[in-house]
């Protein structure tokens, strides 16, 4: 279809915002020479299963209305399509949004959707699985865990479930082959491939990472007592991390993990899943999406 522009909205994020954002988009789109269609999230993966339906329909861009999973599921489906994706942040952290310089303010994002400038983007893959983001099988797996049951969807609530973490967490064992050559074994506090140089709320695991370098960035700490878990929390504010002498910082183009527990808690683009297979491969697929930015 010839301008025409799909929105995909999950109406819960931002405390019900999306059923606002739909009628603004209505607004800003009235008498435009573009066709708009929107449609709602009904459960976790159905804005995936919502593009792929419209990806025959031919569309300019498919808008991710929403957080960074509702932007994941949507981009998931759009990976190696002539499609561009569009992000209406809407959700609570916004990290993959942030790094592409999308505004916060709906009607400035529109605007950005009506322009429909775009760049490439590289895509992690985490086994079947593409990720935008990042990817964690350490703590800030456990932090995403605690803040799933926090009722306050904010900053405040990060930083809660941020400390409640800390205080519960245990190291997880993993062994670790890097591009097939380097190879780690040990008990992990933090373990992380980021593609953005964002993880949301201006916290950054990775603030030299790049979209579209064809590398991940690799971030490996060692088991931490209390008050290197302290200096952890400081290096992460400050930026820091690689001031660590716990730490491991590599780019890497793919990453096998090896874990002798039967699942693994894990979290991929802020989203927690449970990953049951022991060998976890990671890599990165370059110039996968094309994505509508400022």
């Amino acid at each position: 279809m010839k301008n025409n522009i799909i929105f995909i909205i999950n109406p819960i994020a931002g405390k019900g915002k999306g059923k606002i954002v739909a009628s603004m988009i209505q607004q800003f789109f009235h008498e435009k020479s573009i066709n708009i269609q929107i449609s709602f999230t009904e459960k976790s993966g159905h804005a995936t299963e919502l593009t792929k339906q419209f990806i025959s329909l031919k569309p300019n861009a498919i808008v991710a209305c929403g957080g960074d999973g509702t932007i994941n599921e949507v981009a998931q489906a759009l990976v190696g399509t002539d499609i561009a994706l569009g992000i209406i942040p809407i959700g609570s952290g916004n990290g993959l949004a942030a790094n592409l310089h999308i505004p916060k303010s709906i009607d400035n994002a529109l605007e950005t959707i009506l322009k429909q400038k775009t760049k490439t983007i590289d895509a992690g893959k985490i086994n079947h699985q593409y990720f935008f983001s990042n990817i964690g099988f350490g703590i800030d797996a456990a932090v995403i865990e605690q803040y799933a049951q926090t009722k306050k969807r904010n900053f405040l609530g990060y930083v809660s479930a941020s400390t409640k973490a800390m205080f519960q967490y245990k190291p997880k064992s993993f062994s670790i082959k890097i591009d097939d050559e380097k190879e780690l074994k040990n008990d992990y506090y933090f373990l992380f491939c980021s593609n953005s140089n964002e993880a949301g709320y201006g916290i950054s695991f990775s603030p030299k990472a790049k979209l579209n370098d064809g590398k991940l960035d690799f971030l490996a700490i060692k088991k931490l007592n209390f008050m290197e878990q302290i200096q952890f929390s400081i290096c992460v504010l400050l930026k820091r991390i690689e001031k660590m002498n716990q730490a491991e910082v590599l780019q890497i183009r793919s990453a096998n993990f090896i874990n002798n527990d039967a699942e693994t808690i894990a979290q991929i683009d802020g989203e927690t899943v449970v990953l049951n297979e022991k060998n976890i491969e990671v890599s990165v697929v370059s110039n996968a999406l094309h994505v509508i930015i400022p």
